[in-house]
């Protein structure tokens, strides 16, 4: 019986004109009825990413690297937070955006375990493609700066990574 009920409230409420609600849809603005969850698509990094800047190199008996903290050390690069400094790691992965909004740089197949830098992506074209740095050991300079109680840099020249001799 109670079925029956519903079934017929149902059948009223589609007659009257409310089942042309739309499920899963905003209106971002009155004139356009577009689904918007996501930002525009920008360039990728590789696309945009610049032809003549280079990477340079440090030695592994230069200071800069000697005096870098391991990207495993998430005590001390936390300890850095406002501060410049600098850390050295192999690029394990990285993980970009699907909407090219930034690049991050993974030091351990398991992010939670090592510090990270950041790309984003108004600085892409001042960087060579950065996926040539995947398994390569790098050293990371810049201002150490809080995400989620978690250290990282970020990046904004290419200057501010060091490829390890």
């Amino acid at each position: 019986m109670g079925i029956i009920k519903l079934s017929i409230i149902f059948m009223a409420i589609m007659a009257t004109g409310f089942g042309t609600w739309r499920v899963g849809t905003v209106r971002a603005n009155r004139s356009v009825d577009a689904f918007q969850d996501r930002d525009p698509m920008k360039p990728l990094q590789h696309v945009v990413a610049s032809k003549t800047a280079k990477f340079e190199t440090v030695d592994k008996d230069d200071a800069a690297y000697k005096n870098a903290l391991d990207a495993h050390d998430l005590a001390g690069t936390l300890k850095l937070v406002g501060q410049e400094g600098s850390f050295r790691g192999t690029v394990s992965k990285f993980f970009e955006e699907r909407d090219g909004d930034l690049i991050v740089f993974d030091f351990d197949p398991n992010f939670r375990t090592a510090v990270t830098a950041v790309l984003k992506n108004p600085d892409f074209p001042k960087f060579p493609d950065v996926k040539t740095l995947e398994g390569k050991e790098i050293v990371v300079s810049g201002k150490f700066v809080d995400y989620h109680g978690k250290a990282q840099i970020e990046l904004t020249d290419p200057k501010q990574i060091k490829i390890v001799k």
